[in-house]
């Protein structure tokens, strides 16, 4: 999977994803903690929702950070700045203004640490497996979410405060170590020329991948902010739906990858998206645990390849060097979409029930997969005729015009 003399470099960004997501799973417990101070639920709530702000701005930046500086050094800045916004936690938990700026900069370091850590982790594999590469990269961050909460517990309980944020910073701190010994001879800095986010936009190449992403966005938002509300209404166990897609989503990353990765990049999409859209049928045809955790799987299914797909789809007509703000971007669509769930969902809740929230997101889902369906068979019909929509593409451009 990875380029000849480049796995070494590539275990070690698996390390530092690995270490990030142990103090990401650990720090799920924040909440507890914030009520311990006295802060209302209200407040918790902003506090805990600033981060993912911060993301969404970050993310962009990203994008102009790895073309400007490269993205090893924007994944070192992601990491020292996610590392001091963490230090300053035991400081801030008591002021709520102080807690969300804290929590804000966790935030923000994520969302320069994510994009620049994808594109490293595509510039050392195969062309075959750039895909896997991303898949294996993003998963690491979740294999500690069998075990980080527990840890976070059982130090709150044990160690105290203290003790709970010095566990949750020891691992954040390794991982900004490891980065900090990346090579940097596969850098992604440009030239002062290089095109800004409006002229990315104009390029439709980037136009259905984004698309996509924006509906992986809604139903994970929806999965982890109201789905765990909706199965205790129906009196179902939370456990019974994530429990199956932890294991899945990594389960797909790992192994199915490999081979589902030979698909086309518009179709591993649409096998993405029609998961996603049994998984909603089911929710609401069936209350049942056994429903759930069918339901479970085949969110795993697409949330699994769709992100990875996506980021490879946008990409891939770039050359390296032009690769940053692509993938930013569809970090940035994917945390977008997140946002714009919980809204939907809340708006929708109130007027049509849950039945009408599951058949709303399945709509919508139904409607990229139509245009993307109509799209690819245009442009099989517009790639005989060499036009610009074909050429769009840099690469084809090039390849067409020598």
């Amino acid at each position: 999977m990875i380029a000849h003399g480049h796995r070494r470099h590539y275990m070690l960004l698996l390390a530092a994803s690995f270490f990030w997501g142990t103090t990401g799973t650990q720090l799920t417990l924040l909440a507890a903690v914030l009520r311990q101070r006295g802060i209302s639920e209200p407040v918790i709530a902003m506090i805990l929702s600033s981060s993912s702000v911060s993301v969404v701005v970050a993310a962009m930046i990203s994008g102009v950070l790895a073309s400007r500086i490269g993205a090893v050094r924007t994944l070192v800045l992601g990491a020292l700045i996610s590392c001091a916004a963490i230090a300053a936690l035991p400081f801030a938990v008591g002021s709520a203004p102080l807690a969300v700026l804290a929590k804000a900069g966790q935030g923000f370091g994520f969302g320069l640490f994510t994009p620049a850590g994808q594109l490293f982790a595509k510039s050392r594999a195969r062309a075959e497996d750039q895909i896997r590469a991303v898949a294996w990269f993003s998963a690491m961050t979740m294999i500690p979410s069998f075990f980080g909460p527990s840890l976070g517990e059982w130090s709150l309980h044990s160690l105290g405060e203290e003790g709970f944020f010095l566990l949750a910073l020891i691992p954040i701190a390794i991982a900004s170590a490891i980065v900090r010994t990346l090579p940097r001879d596969c850098e992604t800095a440009l030239p002062p020329t290089a095109s800004g986010y409006l002229r990315l936009l104009r390029d439709r190449a980037v136009w259905l991948p984004n698309a996509v992403t924006v509906q992986s966005g809604l139903a994970y938002g929806f999965a982890y902010c109201f789905l765990p509300l909706m199965l205790i209404d129906h009196g179902t166990p939370v456990a019974a739906f994530f429990g199956p897609f932890a294991v899945a989503v990594l389960t797909t990353r790992f192994l199915g990858l490999k081979y589902l990765q030979r698909l086309a990049p518009p179709h591993l999409a649409m096998l993405g998206l029609l998961a996603f859209v049994v998984g909603l049928a089911i929710l609401a045809l069936s209350e049942t645990s056994i429903a759930a955790a069918v339901a479970g799987c085949l969110a795993a299914l697409g949330y699994g390849v769709i992100h990875p797909t996506c980021v490879e789809w946008a990409s891939r007509c770039y050359p390296p060097a032009a690769r940053a703000r692509p993938v930013a971007l569809i970090n940035t669509s994917f945390h977008i979409g997140s946002i714009v769930s919980a809204q939907l969902t809340g708006w929708t809740l109130a007027v049509l029930g849950w039945h009408g929230v599951l058949t709303t997101l399945a709509t919508i889902i139904v409607l990229v997969m139509a245009v993307i369906a109509a799209l690819e068979k245009r442009q099989g019909s517009w790639r005989d005729r060499g036009s610009e929509f074909f050429l769009r593409c840099p690469q084809r451009r090039q390849a067409v015009s020598s």
